[in-house]
């Protein structure tokens, strides 16, 4: 028995897709102690309510994990038959029960946040991303590109989530200038965790085609085709490499640290995808191209944690 909806343990890790939900708090972890607490900033949460918003954040998540699950029995049938919980490891009224019990949970933490920080009018927030959320998984999902950056911008979110919540209850005329500064960064980062996402999302289209016409949605390798998909997408990676060296050529190259980090751990990888995407035809190497991305995602969300712009702080 969890949360009053019995399920097996391992069964929920699984339903939840627990490394998301652990990404989503690394991120928030990361934004907090890797730059703000570094860059002199005293953030506006104490301990209990920085736990608020980790847990509000995870448990949306989480429950937009298991509402996407539920709408895509009948894809996963055919695109990952051995990883079908819905139906087979849990029931779909149970699998229900979990999702309203997690978004209900976030929407409740969120809520008692916003007031003790005496901003009620950031629940909104935890609200309208969890309608975002079902909305994705129940319509969104099958629009040609729609449902793509609705995810994306989601994922964009969570960082900059944890930017208003640490930043703008506390800011002050003595303030004001560092603040706006970092959330300027951290909209960076944010764009960059939008564009890998949107990247990795249509190379799973293209890796999940097959399941995708049974469940009719409009994806763009189904609109394009599989082959031609995935070299549209290897020029936007092309012009998301030249974007990422700009921006290090500009911001970051007094950082020795930091430039090795973008060459080799996001550019190097990302240059990698873009040259297999020519010749990619199986699912199977959509998949690893896919498990790549997810990495660069990571590893660039990670890169907060070295970031500096060592001019505007000396």
């Amino acid at each position: 028995m969890l949360i009053f909806v019995p399920i097996e343990m391992t069964v929920f890790f699984k339903i939840i897709r627990w490394p998301n939900v652990l990404m989503t708090v690394l991120t928030q972890l990361v934004i907090i102690y890797g730059l703000l607490i570094p860059s002199n900033v005293v953030p506006s949460l104490n301990l209990w309510q920085l736990v608020l918003l980790i847990v509000a954040t995870a448990l949306l998540t989480a429950s937009g994990n298991v509402i996407n699950d539920i709408f895509d029995v009948e894809i996963d049938k055919v695109n990952k038959p051995e990883k079908l919980l819905v139906s087979k490891s849990i029931s779909e009224k149970n699998a229900y029960n979990l999702y309203f019990v997690l978004t209900i949970l976030a929407v409740g933490c969120g809520f008692i946040l916003s007031n003790s920080i005496d901003r009620p009018i950031f629940s909104s927030v935890f609200i309208v991303v969890a309608f975002l959320l079902y909305l994705y998984a129940s319509s969104l999902k099958a629009m040609l590109l729609v449902g793509n950056v609705v995810i994306s911008i989601l994922v964009a979110l969570v960082i900059l989530i944890t930017g208003v919540f640490e930043l703008f209850p506390s800011i002050t005329p003595e303030t004001q200038t560092t603040y706006r500064f970092l959330m300027e960064r951290l909209l960076e980062f944010a764009l960059m965790a939008f564009l890998i996402n949107l990247i990795r999302e249509w190379v799973k289209d293209c890796e999940d085609v097959n399941g995708d016409k049974i469940g009719g949605r409009n994806t763009l390798a189904i609109v394009l085709g599989r082959t031609r998909a995935a070299k549209i997408i290897a020029v936007c990676i092309l012009g998301i490499v030249i974007l990422i060296g700009w921006y290090v050529y500009e911001y970051i190259y007094v950082n020795d640290l930091a430039t090795y980090y973008f060459i080799f751990l996001i550019m190097g990888p990302l240059m990698f995808v873009m040259i297999k995407l020519w010749t990619a035809q199986t699912s199977k190497e959509f998949h690893l191209l896919s498990t790549i991305l997810k990495v660069v995602l990571l590893l660039g969300i990670l890169s907060i944690g070295i970031f500096r712009i060592n001019y505007y702080f000396n």
